[in-house]
């Protein structure tokens, strides 16, 4: 579906009233007088048109209801409007009975209840009442109040507490959302949410931001998820849900799609195109870099939750012969590219495992000492078939970081870190459904 047109863009906030204001729930079911402090109807909602552009919605009229049923009052006849106090300059015999236009919305019917993207809490909150500014003589709308304030204020009345006493700003204070950091209002608005613009959402970590996408409806997901760099977007997508990551790379352009997934590791990139289509996993393989591609179609031959399907290709090895200082130089290079080392793997010169030495053990050593004297020999290690329960159980057994992945001639294929068996007990992702 399009996303909605904005017909409140962005544009330079007008400078706010100092009074108190008032909120939504004060004033609905307030009788309205006339001229002649007559009756007219009491007010049932708070009108808005969502074609005008500015960053706090005016208010447009008041919804009132009659003997003869519901109208719009329009802003321009209300000549009081104050709590217990609201009157138009009209006698009620000049009154016309208008119907709301089309692209009118009511703050109460359309926005109460609501749920809205706190950027700050980073969680989704509702919507309990909403802020009401007078502004150069104009009403309009500021800001919304997701705390317990707003409940206690719509059950209650505006100034009493359940226990009768009265809302203190020290004991219950407000927790309001200003109104010029919302999504643009539209006719068809069913929920809100926070612009989120790129800065905030850059100072998130990728798991809040997964979070976040994960307690929103789909279109709003792939909003939030196309405001992310393709870094951001690569460690927020291996956070998510699979059936969400598969969700969103199935809404993005190919071209988007290969470049997130080669930024991803390669054996989290394969675990996301396990549950595309077989076809489309194709296409977006084709579309990544040749190194990443071919990293992650060897992943992709082994069956799903093997030690194969896990192992990462980041890992440094080192000859026989090499002395401790050289292989921390090896180390350090290695560093910029590899998220995490833990071992050096000493390999023969048939890339046969031989041995592996700690990080702490380099560092313990001295410089001029080849590492053979430092590793240590024989390694435990798994065949790329060993199911991630068998590898977890190594882990835990021995107290490793890393577990080598070895071919049946004894060749270092792969390695498999603490970190991805980690990932893989987690109990969403060990109910991993195909969606194909």
């Amino acid at each position: 579906m399009p996303p909605h047109p904005a017909p409140f863009a962005a544009a330079p906030a007008p400078a706010l009233a100092t009074h108190p204001g008032y909120f939504v729930s004060e004033f609905l079911g307030e009788r309205v007088l006339d001229v002649a402090r007559r009756p007219v109807g009491r007010i049932r909602d708070f009108v808005v048109a969502t074609g005008e552009r500015s960053p706090f919605p005016r208010i447009t009229g008041l919804l009132l209801r009659d003997k003869l049923g519901d109208f719009v009052l329009p802003w321009e006849d209300v000549a009081i409007f104050q709590r217990g106090n609201v009157r138009t300059r009209l006698s009620r015999e000049d009154l016309i009975h208008r119907a709301p236009a089309p692209d009118e919305i009511f703050l109460a019917r359309h926005l109460l209840d609501r749920q809205i993207v706190d950027i700050n809490g980073v969680k989704v909150v509702r919507v309990n009442d909403l802020k009401l500014d007078l502004v150069a003589g104009e009403l309009v709308l500021t800001a919304a109040d997701v705390g317990v304030r707003g409940i206690v204020r719509r059950v209650f009345g505006a100034r009493v507490t359940p226990s009768g006493g009265r809302i203190s700003d020290a004991s219950l204070p407000p927790r309001l959302i200003p109104w010029d950091s919302m999504q643009p209002l539209h006719p068809s608005l069913d929920r809100l949410e926070t612009t989120l613009p790129h800065e905030k959402l850059a100072r998130l970590h990728p798991a809040d931001i997964a979070e976040l996408i994960g307690q929103v409806s789909p279109q709003e997901r792939t909003q939030v998820f196309r405001r992310l760099n393709l870094e951001m977007a690569a460690e927020t997508l291996h956070e998510l849900e699979p059936e969400i990551q598969a969700e969103l790379i199935e809404t993005l352009p190919k071209e988007t799609a290969s470049d997130i997934l080669e930024q991803m590791a390669p054996d989290e990139a394969a675990e996301v195109l396990r549950d595309l289509d077989g076809s489309q996993a194709r296409d977006l393989v084709e579309g990544m870099e040749s190194e990443a591609a071919e990293e992650v179609s060897e992943l992709l031959v082994h069956e799903e939750d093997t030690a194969g399907a896990l192992m990462g290709a980041s890992f440094v090895t080192a000859p026989p012969h090499a002395t401790v200082g050289e292989t921390i130089e090896r180390l350090r290079a290695a560093a910029r590219d590899t998220e995490f080392l833990y071992y050096v793997y000493v390999l023969d010169e048939r890339e046969r495992l031989t041995g592996v030495a700690s990080l702490h053990e380099l560092l313990a050593s001295e410089d001029s000492e080849p590492i053979s004297r430092r590793a240590v020999s024989p390694v435990r290690s798994v065949p790329p078939d060993a199911t991630m329960d068998e590898v977890a159980d190594m882990i835990s057994k021995y107290d490793l970081l890393a577990v080598p992945v070895v071919d049946p001639e004894g060749a270092l294929v792969g390695v498999v870190t603490v970190d991805d068996v980690f990932g893989q007990l987690r109990p969403h992702r060990r109910k991993r459904r195909r969606l194909h």
